[in-house]
């Protein structure tokens, strides 16, 4: 039964290499974080998630070993605000869960 279970999943931010990802998105905003919702619901075969999380944020952040914040590697990117809205949203749609 559906609710013996606790599904977790994420939203993918931006990467120009994974086109497989909703086209390679540019941004994670609201339109992103919506379909990629709205896809993890078909693709599961569910009507809510449990869990969900961003993958990564839209934002610049060392990665794959990189230890060291380099300032200049920062670029323009989508508010936090709105990602988080955009996932609020997400909950009060009850396709997310809340505890």
């Amino acid at each position: 039964p559906r609710d013996s279970v606790v599904l977790a999943t994420k939203v993918a931010g931006p990467s120009g290499q994974m086109t497989w990802i909703r086209g390679g998105p540019v941004a994670l905003d609201s339109r992103n974080i919506t379909e990629a919702i709205d896809s993890s619901l078909r693709r599961l075969g569910v009507d809510y998630i449990d869990l969900y999380q961003i993958h990564w944020p839209d934002r610049y952040v060392p990665m794959f070993g990189e230890t060291d914040y380099d300032p200049s590697r920062q670029y323009a990117s989508i508010p936090m605000e709105e990602q988080l809205e955009a996932l609020g949203k997400g909950v009060e749609s009850g396709k997310v869960h809340w505890p």
